[in-house]
Formats: C-alpha cells, sequence, structure tokens
C-alpha cells in the first residue's frame, strides 16, 4: 500500500508537468494490483478544489478529469479522533496544514509510505521517515 497525495495524482491529468512518468507508474501498478493506493477522503475535495479554482479548464473538462481520478478506485479513508489529534500536532510541530499531515498520519497508520511531488511539505517532514519525494 502506498498513500499518495493529490500534487501526484494530479500529474496523471497535467501530463506535462515533472514527475509525470514516475506518477503514472505508481498509477499503473495501482491499477495492475501491484501495490494499492490509499488517499484521506479530503484528496477528492483537493482535487476537485483544484479543478474548479486553480487552473484553467472549462467545467465539462474539470468534470472529466475530475471523473478520470475518481474511477482510479482509490481506498478513500477517515482519520478517527486520534488521528485527528496526531496530524494537528504534526502541523503545529511543523508547520504544515492538517490537511497535509493527514496524508502522513494514514501513512504511519499502515506502515507505509506517504508520497508526495509537493516540495515544500516534503523538506519539513522528510526527517520523520514516512513522506517520499516524487521521483523527478
Amino acid at each position: 500500500m502506498i498513500v499518495l497525495d493529490s500534487s501526484v495524482a494530479l500529474k496523471w491529468i497535467f501530463v506535462d508537468e515533472v514527475g509525470t512518468e514516475h506518477a503514472k507508474r505508481v498509477r499503473d501498478e495501482h491499477i495492475s494490483g501491484k501495490n494499492e493506493i490509499a488517499v484521506p477522503a479530503l484528496f477528492f475535495y483537493e482535487i476537485a478544489n483544484v479543478l474548479a479554482t486553480k487552473v484553467k479548464l472549462s467545467p465539462d473538462e474539470a468534470q472529466e478529469a475530475f471523473e478520470l481520478v475518481s474511477a482510479f478506485e482509490l481506498n478513500a479513508l477517515e482519520l478517527d479522533s486520534r488521528e485527528f489529534m496526531e496530524a494537528m500536532t504534526l502541523a503545529d510541530t511543523y508547520k504544515v496544514s492538517v490537511y497535509d499531515a493527514s496524508y502522513h498520519v494514514l501513512a504511519h497508520r499502515h506502515g507505509c509510505c506517504f508520497l508526495t511531488a509537493d516540495l515544500k511539505f516534503w523538506e519539513k517532514v522528510k526527517g520523520l521517515g514516512v513522506a517520499e519525494l516524487l521521483v523527478i
């Protein structure tokens, strides 16, 4: 299992970005059953937000892109209250968002890595041994 953040999954859509090939390999391993991808439930909100507000897509294009990501049947998981507290502590300690910390907490729960393309976040938490930066 691998916990994947939205910065990696968006590379499945925007293929001109750096790191797209690695992101596609992770996706293809999930599709083939070689490696399950887990995400926090907020992942889909993050994807929808980027498609609606951060990129120049028509509403139809944004919907099509969202449906593409949704079709991969990612394992969307919720945090329990203890894990929310852990994410809040991580956010405060490392000056990251609780949203980003939730990916880290899920990876910790499942004893797997958390793959991100967010260099700023990774720089802050790389010493914790759970986050991995997408190979570019």
